[in-house]
């Protein structure tokens, strides 16, 4: 059974757009961002025009971030799951992004920018590839992220950022008892007021199925 998120907090617009509206907008921002689908694979090393498309969406992301509380519209969302197993088995499984494949709905693909230690954690920087759903069509959308796995702590965080003006933060945790593990992940998504609930419902919609795929697969152990 599938367990309902438990919206914390939000900041929203006064009332939602027509899906439509927020799907065309959607659609030209990532038209903007760039184009271009990979298959279910990663894609190891960094080339300079890989660096260039990063960088640049890490600037605007940095930007868009320090201008959010007058740009952006704010909701925080908690999406709690309990795998039956214990948590040396469930922590590398679920912070590994590769096992995402074929269980989140909209990912295809993942460019590997690169990876290194800072503060603690492993760092891992990348652009995904998703097709992103937008009334009855899907866009082909480029995401940037920064991964941060604190593995001696059990816990990671994820950065992300999409044109035009989306920003996603992940904390996960992990909690183990009596050999179950509770594995909690806490959402803040960030975008301009026309997007913010076509935003939400999509990301929460997408987190819960990767979440219900990695719990089945951890628990009858293919992960």
């Amino acid at each position: 059974m599938v367990e309902r998120p438990e919206q914390v907090s939000g900041r929203r617009a006064g009332s939602s757009a027509p899906k439509l509206v927020a799907a065309c907008v959607l659609a030209a921002g990532i038209a903007l961002g760039g184009t271009g689908v990979a298959g279910a694979q990663s894609v190891s090393g960094s080339s300079s025009a890989l660096d260039a498309e990063w960088e640049a969406s890490w600037a605007a992301y940095r930007f868009e971030e320090s201008q959010a509380g007058a740009l952006l519209t704010t909701v925080d969302v908690t999406l709690p799951v309990t795998i039956d197993a214990p948590v040396d088995r469930v922590f590398p499984a679920y912070s590994n992004f590769s096992n995402s494949f074929g269980r989140h709905p909209f990912l295809k693909g993942v460019l590997d920018r690169r990876t290194y230690t800072e503060g603690g954690a492993d760092v891992w920087e990348f652009i995904a590839l998703e097709d992103i759903p937008a009334g009855p069509i899907s866009i082909p959308g480029r995401t940037v992220g920064q991964q941060r796995v604190y593995a001696a702590d059990r816990w990671y965080s994820t950065d992300t950022w999409d044109m035009p003006g989306v920003i996603t933060h992940q904390k996960v945790t992990f909690a183990e008892n009596d050999g179950a593990t509770t594995v909690t992940e806490h959402l803040t998504f960030k975008a301009p007021a026309v997007l913010i609930d076509y935003t939400v419902q999509n990301g929460v919609s997408s987190h819960i199925a990767n979440q219900q795929a990695l719990k089945r697969d951890i628990e009858n152990g293919t992960l």
